[in-house]
């Protein structure tokens, strides 16, 4: 019977005979070799770390690599034996290549082959390209319409705001949709300011979205029904202004308005989508990874308990362009 020591000698010879720098079809055979062994140690993390040292030792780099090639195998584990061939033979041999391909959807990588966006000699850079394409659509094509407008463009105007005077949430949203409106009827194009960064793209995208949910949160919770409680409700919960509650902790938004007389049985019909869209906004604008996990979450919950809510969802998210 084989022991722990044997295994991870072949591991080691497996790792020497598909380097992470051989052909396509070597760095997806280790990649998944070490997704597997992943998976089967996921509750021994002390052998699993022995494996991790082995691939170390073997290769002679970082734990960096390791983690990139587990997440390539992670991904070619989704494919099936036919689309796999297929993609092995339409990208190139470069590890960093395929790593960069592997953040976008197993779809979106099978698509992307057939259509040959991608191919072997495609570059890391290109493919970071194609992956903000994908994953930002709005932020790196001119309002949906991407492969219409060419290099040769022409700058015509900027528009500005005094600093002091602040534009956001439903005022920001209605001066952009009368902006596209607009340059629809000129036939020119709207675009928003942007570096090529993929991580100024996220904060990009995550300002737009906050902005977008704010602006759904105020159209969900009103001046006027905030006005219409009793003095004494606002001031059990220390609220002032409805901006408050808009911007309360979760628990005293929720509590505030079960004790305006709504009961929890009607709280989701009546305030359900206020509910989502303060989560969404909550998710979009705070930068703390723990609570943008648990609203993510909360976010799936509710919806899958209330179809009619995840539908509303759907619909609003459609009409943003967020998704």
């Amino acid at each position: 019977m084989a022991t722990v020591t044997d295994n991870i000698q072949d591991f080691k010879r497996f790792v020497q005979a598909n380097p992470h720098t051989g052909t396509t079809q070597q760095i997806v055979e280790l990649s998944l070799l070490i997704s597997t062994t992943a998976e089967l140690l996921k509750k021994d993390k002390g052998t699993y770390a022995l494996y991790q040292e082995a691939y170390e030792e073997a290769s002679g780099v970082g734990s960096k690599v390791f983690s990139k090639l587990k997440k390539i195998g992670d991904t070619f584990k989704q494919f099936n034996e036919k689309d796999r061939k297929q993609i092995i033979s339409s990208i190139p041999a470069s590890y960093q290549t395929i790593y960069g391909l592997c953040t976008i959807k197993t779809e979106e990588i099978l698509t992307a082959v057939k259509r040959k966006h991608i191919t072997p000699q495609t570059t890391v850079k290109s493919v970071g390209e194609y992956v903000k394409q994908i994953k930002h659509p709005g932020a790196v094509a001119t309002d949906g319409e991407k492969g219409r407008w060419g290099s040769k463009q022409e700058h015509l105007f900027s528009v500005l705001r005094p600093a002091e005077m602040p534009l956001e949430g439903e005022a920001l949203q209605t001066l952009e949709k009368a902006l596209r409106r607009l340059c629809t009827e000129y036939g020119v194009s709207l675009r928003k300011a942007s570096t090529s960064s993929l991580t100024t793209l996220k904060e990009e995208e995550r300002e737009r979205a906050g902005a977008f949910w704010k602006a759904v949160l105020e159209k969900q919770v009103t001046e006027k029904w905030f006005m219409e409680q009793t003095d004494k409700l606002k001031k059990q919960f220390n609220l002032k202004t409805v901006d408050e509650l808009r911007s309360a902790p979760n628990r005293s938004f929720t509590g505030f308005f079960n004790k305006a007389g709504e009961t929890k049985e009607v709280f989701w019909e009546n305030h359900g989508k206020a509910y989502i869209a303060k989560l969404e906004h909550q998710l979009a604008t705070t930068t703390d990874r723990a609570n943008r996990y648990w609203c993510k979450n909360r976010i799936e919950e509710i919806c899958e308990k209330h179809p009619k809510l995840a539908a509303w969802r759907n619909i609003v998210l459609k009409d943003s362009g967020l998704i």
